[in-house]
Formats: C-alpha cells, structure tokens, sequence
C-alpha cells in the first residue's frame, strides 16, 4: 500500500432500529392486528350485547336538556306503545342543531325522527334518498308530506326554517301512530 492510498474502511454494521426493513415493518403490523382483533373478539364475549339483548337507550333526559338549547321546539313522543324502545339519540349543536331519535317497534321495525333548522328537499336527500313524493296526508291533526319507496314510508313537515322528518321500514300504520305520539313539550 502506498502512502496515499486511503486507509480500508470497515462498514458499519446497519441499524434495523433507524431503517428497519419492510418484512420488519409487515411482521409488526400483523402482530398489532393480532392482539386489536384478541382485544375484540374478548370485549365482545364479555361486554357485547346481540341486537336482541341490547338495552334500550333512555331518551328522556336527553330530551329534557335539547329542549333547553335547542333553536326550535324538540319534538319527541310523550310515550312508547309496549315492546318498542329507542335506539339511538344524537343532538349536534350549531345553527342547525339537528335533532335525531331512533326507534324500533316491537317487529324490529326502525322509524327514525329527524329535526334541523334546513329545507324538506335536503332533509328527504340526507335521510331518505330513495323515496318519492306522493302528496300531502293528514296525521295527528297535521298535514305532512307522504314520500315512500325502497322500502321506506316517510312524512315530512316544514314549520319556518325547521323541518321535522319521520322516516323508517315500519308499516305505515306504525310510523302514523309514531307520529301521534309527538310532542314539544
């Protein structure tokens, strides 16, 4: 070796810390996967709830406190016929503050109550997108607009700026008695 020949350098060993390789990246995420899909599988043996089994969600208070800050007048039903039970109730605040309450009849029909400070169109697009109008009908001393199709009945009402829409795969009947049940106070 001459004088001017660099000296041999010796490569340093890679880390696979800094730069791991992409079988190191692919084993790690199938072991995350793993244990998410454990934690599931055992959260479900011991806290999940069959569709049948499932409490029903208690609406009322959840009424009360809308009510208070609501833009409109909340409708909700006074009471439930025997074996139905709400399901879902979801309140999002903002100038529309749409108001939503879930229900299943004793057939495990849904009838779902719909209420926001927006137009009927966009409220039947949102909520019910595959029905079509059919007229106006009276219900509970009320004229509503009737839409049906695609399995769905629903009635829908404009009072200003606020629409109320009742949508669901009840039997008419069901979603009319629904509807009688409604109250703002």
């Amino acid at each position: 070796m001459s004088s001017t020949d660099p000296a041999p350098t010796k490569a340093k060993p890679r880390s696979s810390y800094g730069n791991p390789a992409f079988s190191d990246i692919a084993r790690s995420m199938a072991v995350i996967g793993v244990i998410v899909v454990g934690l599931f599988v055992v959260g479900q043996i011991f806290w999940g709830y069959t569709p049948d089994e499932k409490p029903p969600v208690e609406y009322e208070k959840t009424v009360e406190d809308v009510r208070q800050t609501a833009p409109y007048p909340v409708y909700a039903p006074t009471s439930l016929p025997d074996g139905w039970g709400a399901n879902a109730v979801t309140y999002d605040t903002g100038r529309s503050g749409r108001w939503h309450l879930g229900v299943l009849t004793d057939d495990d029909k849904y009838i779902g109550l719909e209420q926001a400070i927006d137009s009927a169109p966009r409220m039947v697009e949102t909520y019910a997108p595959e029905v079509e109008q059919r007229g106006d009908v009276e219900v509970a001393g009320q004229t509503w607009q009737l839409w049906t199709g695609g399995g769905e009945t629903t009635f829908v009402r404009e009072e200003g700026e606020m629409t109320v829409l009742v949508t669901g795969s009840a039997p008419r009947e069901d979603i009319e008695r629904y509807i009688g049940l409604l109250s703002t106070s």
